[in-house]
């Protein structure tokens, strides 16, 4: 009785640890599971929306219940052909910020652009009297989506308090002509007005540069930046462009404009927790 006893046991703690392999015949005590195929793949679960994602609910803040025996859990959605992870506490998308049926994101182009003259003449001067607007028609085929409605008919404007998450890119275009030799300054500022009496704040700037020399050609630049910042109802938001030269110069006269490609230019805003 005690052998068989004995062989049970033994027997009883090779399933414990076994592996389980497919698609080979040759296991590894680095995995639990193992998948070797060259010529088939692994399908995951998956959904038509994200509704019927596991543990939706509509009334919870990030629309998802906090469930930590699911996290890095993965589910596929059809309906925006990408892969979520569940991170505990909601399912966050693979393309995070710009993905296109993530509820709680918007992805803004550029609808109107500015010209930004600059005239130097041993000291460079620039001029910009306007903001580039970020209302530009949704395009999902150019990842252009407003789900958090953000746009108004000439502002952009957060509705509901939350902390967000905040990624801005503006591309610049043109160049200059003339005799001059220094470093031309491309600046792009995030500023936020948080009621409709306070004044604009900045929160924050970035700033790439472009070597000049007689003929300034490296016009086409990109600034971008994220921030994660606190948000109340009603607050705008808005991006200031701006370009400076301390080029030692006889004379030069330049051009620069904002790019309205939305693979240059954008303002991407994703809830992350609301109040």
């Amino acid at each position: 009785m005690k052998k068989y006893i004995v062989i049970i046991m033994v027997f009883f703690q090779y399933f414990i640890h076994a592996q389980v392999v497919i698609g080979s015949d040759v296991s590894s005590l680095k995995n639990v599971l193992k998948i070797q195929d060259g010529t088939r793949g692994v399908i995951l679960p998956y959904a038509n929306i994200y509704t019927s994602f596991p543990k939706y609910d509509a009334a919870a803040p990030d629309i998802f219940d906090d469930y930590p025996n699911l996290i890095g859990g993965l589910i596929y959605s059809k309906n925006d052909d990408q892969y979520y992870k569940y991170d505990g506490y909601s399912w966050n998308p693979s393309r995070q910020i710009q993905g296109i049926f993530q509820p709680k994101v918007s992805r803004l182009g550029v609808s109107t652009g500015i010209t930004i003259p600059c005239i130097s003449f041993g000291i460079g001067f620039c001029f910009a009297g306007n903001t580039p607007g970020y209302i530009a028609v949704d395009n999902k085929s150019q990842v252009l989506v407003d789900n958090l409605t953000l746009k108004n008919t000439n502002t952009v404007t957060i509705k509901q308090a939350g902390i967000y998450d905040v990624g801005v890119a503006l591309g610049f275009t043109g160049g200059s002509l003339g005799l001059q030799a220094g470093i031309t300054e491309f600046k792009l500022t995030l500023q936020v007005k948080y009621t409709a009496a306070s004044d604009w704040e900045t929160v924050v700037s970035k700033t790439n540069y472009s070597i000049v020399f007689v003929v300034d050609i490296q016009g086409n630049k990109t600034s971008s930046f994220a921030q994660t910042i606190s948000l109340p109802v009603g607050a705008e938001l808005r991006v200031v462009p701006e370009i400076s030269s301390n080029a030692i110069s006889g004379g030069a006269l330049a051009a620069y404009g904002t790019d309205s490609n939305p693979i240059n230019s954008y303002l991407a805003v994703r809830l992350i927790k609301l109040y």
